[in-house]
């Protein structure tokens, strides 16, 4: 009888955790309708023209042809293209994505049978998905992050192995899961068989695209992005945002029609664009640096990978040329592993985290178009959303530097 009370208890746990899930993507396609004027969604038709264009027999992207991303990317745009049948692909992304985060967030409660943390931890991604608006579902990032919550879920149940290749294929379908490979590399005890994993899957992803007919255009999502310059929403671009409210010279937005994105022009934007990405991997050096020095101090396990994971996923968010809404989602992994792995004095990147992606929520969809007119809310919205996120930063790399010190001292 008691057996059977705790199995029909998990259920009615399962089954709230799962009407949770629905409330909440019901809410956002709600709230993406209230923003017609920027359509929220826009990416997802995207996506449905690139399906079309490889089912016709075109090249395929990221193949045989030049593509903003991996070519793993698309697998997760023909399931949506099938899935929405006659309905169009943007019915079929959205009960994909909802399938998704039912499946990522029912494995992080271990199915019903989890304890309080692990639902604390799925009550807490689901607020930050509303917090953050319509783009935490309308963009090929929401299955990435799936990919980095069922790696996540190996992480705390010990198959380290197993997480580092969810993680592997993770990036190969968005770059950003790389902060989770590179934290879990770090932090383990036996590397060499994490390492060796990454390899193996990311040879067999190639070898996949070599099976179609791969030339270099296999690594095309990194050659793109080094074409781009600075978008306008981007941490970097900050300056030449209120450069152009100012009217100085030069400085002000426009539209780029080959990447669909708006970025900022002024003096130096070239070079600046140009010298982030050595940046970014640079500040993923120093992360990665700083773990190695915790782990080798003795600093535990759980607690290096989430700050380590914390801190690179702001390294590829802070020191981005593109600063695209749905980046901000990456953050909802790390926080949540906090809450899963029970880290003390978690609350304050908690409350930063949440605050960033409300602010971006409100960047972008709504009022976005004030945004692109310099309108005065919006860019101290954009100003303070930033702040917010060198903060965290900055408190990420003080958590982690001082790991070391912390395991020396016990």
């Amino acid at each position: 009888m008691w057996g059977r009370f705790l199995r029909n208890h998990s259920l009615l746990k399962l089954v709230t955790l799962w009407s949770a899930v629905i409330a909440v993507h019901l809410w956002l396609i709600f709230e993406a309708a209230l923003n017609p004027q920027t359509a929220p969604f826009n990416d997802v038709n995207l996506y449905g023209i690139w399906s079309e264009q490889a089912s016709a027999g075109g090249a395929l992207l990221g193949v045989r042809a030049t593509w903003v991303y991996p070519f793993v990317a698309m697998v997760p745009m023909f399931l949506a293209k099938l899935i929405g049948g006659s309905q169009g692909i943007l019915t079929g992304w959205l009960i994909l994505i909802g399938l998704l985060n039912l499946i990522g967030l029912s494995a992080i409660c271990d199915w019903g049978k989890a304890d309080k943390k692990a639902f604390r931890a799925a009550g807490f991604y689901l607020a930050f998905l509303v917090l953050l608006g319509p783009v935490s579902i309308g963009r090929i990032d929401s299955v990435a992050t799936f990919a980095a919550l069922l790696g996540l879920v190996q992480v705390y149940r010990g198959r380290l192995r197993l997480a580092m290749m969810v993680f592997t294929i993770g990036a190969w379908i968005k770059i950003w899961p790389i902060a989770a490979a590179i934290s879990l590399y770090t932090s383990a005890k036996q590397r060499l068989p994490v390492l060796l994993v990454a390899i193996l899957t990311s040879a067999a992803v190639l070898g996949v695209g070599l099976f179609f007919g791969g030339n270099e255009n296999l690594f095309s999502f990194v050659t793109m992005q080094g074409n781009r310059g600075l978008q306008v929403e981007s941490v970097a671009a900050t300056f030449w945002v209120w450069a152009a409210k100012v009217h100085l010279p030069g400085a002000g937005i426009y539209f780029d029609p080959a990447l669909v994105t708006n970025q900022v022009s002024g003096s130096f934007t070239a070079e600046v664009s140009s010298l982030l990405s050595i940046v970014m991997f640079a500040a993923i050096a120093i992360t990665a640096w700083l773990s190695f020095n915790a782990y080798r101090a003795g600093a535990s396990f759980k607690h290096l990978f989430v700050v380590t994971l914390l801190t690179g996923t702001l390294d590829l968010i802070v020191f981005n040329k593109v600063g695209s809404p749905q980046f901000e989602g990456w953050l909802a992994v790390p926080l949540i592993a906090g809450i899963l792995f029970g880290l003390p004095r978690w609350r304050l990147p908690l409350v930063i985290g949440s605050a960033i992606a409300l602010m971006t929520n409100l960047i972008y969809p709504v009022f976005y178009m004030d945004l692109m007119v310099l309108g005065d809310l919006a860019v101290w919205l954009l100003t303070l959303r930033n702040a917010a996120l060198i903060v965290l930063l900055v408190w990420a790399n003080l958590r982690l530097s001082g790991l070391a010190k912390q395991a020396a001292e016990h």
